[in-house]
């Protein structure tokens, strides 16, 4: 089945943004990766289950009928993170914003904070443990083929693409300035050359991560010759992700992503006056956004 798509814009492109890995089953959670930088929070909210949905039917060619359920649990699964979630996220800019007002916001909280919207996205998956749980009980053995081949599919199309060192570099380069300008405005010489150093010395492990995306498939396979072993697997994985990546790409990663914090501060550490009044702006608009998706029934 393939389901509609509505219309693309920068609000519906849901890219896994750098900080984030790409997981086995990145169906459930990626519409989330990108919230502190997308443009319009609640129009990607109101869409939310539109588009996992559809993802999933791109790995699987889900039914009419699996399509239906799924979409009925997200949309309980994004109730319950509209309530339990979002609030704290709200909270959490609220402060930021206080601490800009006052002069507090200095290299150690934004280290923190940094590291505290890191874990967070590193563990978002659980919020969607019982639905995605519920969802692979319901495929059968075409599907995981078919899930298998679009997944080799996918692998080889990225494989290809990161091989090309130049091009991998351009790409990040421009999410990292594409990311930083949604908030500050645009980068100055400065910090473009603070960007295009770490890009340099810590290159994404992007080889690797194709590389950890086929193993923790193979560990699936595995366990797909019985539903309740395959149900086992995803209430595990989705519970401890970490646990079954590769371990060169999980030490890669880790050490990616203390590189881009490092950025982050620097590049926070030499704000003009007018970037760190659009900071204060955009955090200003992210708050009333998150506030609104709260707000809904």
């Amino acid at each position: 089945m393939r389901l509609p798509i509505r219309p693309t814009n920068d609000e519906l492109e849901f890219q896994n943004f750098s900080m984030t890995r790409n997981l086995f089953l990145p169906l459930f959670c990626a519409v989330f990766l990108f919230l502190t930088g997308c443009s319009r929070l609640d129009f990607a909210f109101r869409w939310a289950d539109t588009y996992i949905t559809s993802k999933v039917d791109d790995y699987f060619d889900i039914s009419s009928q699996q399509s239906k359920e799924l979409k009925n649990d997200l949309k309980k699964d994004l109730q319950a993170f509209r309530k339990e979630i979002l609030p704290s996220w709200r909270d959490r800019l609220k402060t930021i914003q206080g601490e800009i007002d006052q002069g507090l916001f200095n290299s150690d909280r934004q280290s923190f904070y940094f590291n505290s919207f890191a874990k967070e996205f590193d563990h978002i998956n659980s919020h969607f443990a019982e639905t995605a749980t519920d969802f692979i009980t319901t495929i059968n053995n075409q599907q995981i083929k078919y899930f298998a081949q679009a997944l080799q599919k996918k692998n080889s199309e990225e494989l290809k693409k990161f091989s090309d060192e130049k091009k991998l570099k351009t790409e990040y380069r421009d999410k990292y300035v594409e990311y930083f300008e949604m908030f500050i405005g645009s980068l100055n010489a400065e910090q473009k050359q603070l960007v295009e150093e770490s890009l340099t010395s810590s290159p994404f492990p992007a080889i690797l991560k194709i590389k950890n995306k086929n193993f923790v498939f193979q560990e699936f396979a595995a366990q797909s010759d019985s539903t309740e072993k395959m149900k086992n697997f995803v209430q595990q994985y989705f519970a401890h992700p970490e646990k079954y990546d590769m371990p060169e790409y999980r030490q890669a990663l880790e050490q990616y992503q203390q590189n881009l914090q490092q950025l982050v501060v620097k590049v926070l550490g030499t704000l003009t006056p007018k970037q760190k009044s659009a900071l204060k702006e955009n955090i200003f608009e992210k708050i009333q956004q998150l506030q609104k998706i709260i707000s809904q029934s």
